[in-house]
Parts: C-alpha cells; structure tokens; sequence
C-alpha cells in the first residue's frame, strides 16, 4: 500500500449536491495520524471547500456507505 503523507491527494465521498453532481472529490492531506487515518482539506467541484479530521482509509469508495461513510478516503485510481 502506498503510504500517506502531507501534501498527497486523496479521493473522499461527497454529497453530490454540493459537489456539482458528482459523488467522489478530491482532498489534500493535512496531517497523518498513522497509517490509515490522516486529516483532509476537502477540493469539492463547487466554490465552498470543507475539512474532515480523522478519515480512514478502504480500498473502495463503496465501503464508504458504512456507518461514519463520508469519513473514509481511498487512493485515486493509477494512471
């Protein structure tokens, strides 16, 4: 797994209404806790940004529909 650090970009849920109808958004790491759990500016496609202490980490976005869901951040896909 990669390993993540301040300044790296990450993929977080969001509230399609607040993110111009899309579900994922892009969110820069602010500060690693550990492993799995970091802080995140989140870059939604709209004009008012939000942060999220404390994310934690899946491997898919869908696992995000668990119970504290818009608190979870997964890796962008490789290009």
């Amino acid at each position: 797994m990669q390993q993540p650090g301040v300044g790296r970009i990450v993929l977080v849920p969001m509230d399609p209404a607040k993110n111009n109808g899309a579900s994922v958004a892009p969110a820069l790491i602010t500060r690693v806790w550990d492993e799995t759990t970091v802080n995140v500016h989140v870059l939604p496609d709209g004009w008012v940004s939000e942060w999220r202490p404390s994310v934690v980490y899946v491997a898919e976005l869908p696992e995000a529909e668990a119970p504290g869901g818009l608190y979870r951040w997964t890796w962008p896909p490789r290009t």
